[in-house]
């Protein structure tokens, strides 16, 4: 097998998806990251922000709402729950107050995992955030029951006609029967 080369049931986390990155066309998670703040996005995805923002000028509050009750909502289940692993499905780009700097602001040793099928979030994520690896994705099941097919390679979990590459692994557990 090549090097750097994952084994074909495996999914490739060191990189061989190339997302295609067009900065001639607006994308919807640099519209949000500007929205939102960030530093991620191009002049072709201000333009189209701005024009949303124009048609329907709620917008705007209603994006920094919903991260504010992301915040909120995070920090609550960190603090006053005590939930200490958290999934973040359609994750989008990495920008302020994200899931992680919110929770381990709370509760150090909070565990984050990041889900997003966007090969431009992959990206960014590789870039910005640390990629686990199996062995750090099977540690957030620690003490769970691993429901089949276990870890597995996420087209696995999504079943036939699902074969696209998705970099990432899946799992569900559940808490132990107590007997």
């Amino acid at each position: 097998m090549p090097e750097g080369r994952a084994p074909a049931n495996e999914p490739n986390l060191e990189g061989d998806l190339q997302a295609t990155l067009d900065t001639g066309v607006a994308h919807p998670a640099r519209v949000y990251d500007y929205w939102l703040g960030g530093k991620d996005h191009f002049a072709v995805d201000r333009e189209a922000a701005e024009q949303v923002i124009a048609a329907n000028p709620a917008v705007l509050p209603g994006v920094r709402a919903n991260r504010a009750f992301l915040g909120r909502a995070v920090r609550y289940l960190a603090g006053e729950a005590g939930i200490r692993q958290f999934l973040d499905l359609g994750t989008g780009l990495p920008t302020a107050q994200n899931t992680h700097q919110v929770a381990q602001s709370v509760a150090p040793d909070a565990r984050i995992v990041y889900v997003d099928n966007d090969p431009m979030v992959l990206a960014h994520a590789r870039a910005l955030l640390t990629l686990r690896t199996r062995p750090d994705f099977e540690r957030f099941f620690g003490g769970l029951e691993m429901v089949q097919p276990g870890i597995v390679p996420l087209p696995q979990w999504r079943g036939p006609g699902s074969e696209h590459p998705i970099p990432c692994y899946a799992g569900m557990g559940r808490k132990p029967a107590r007997g």
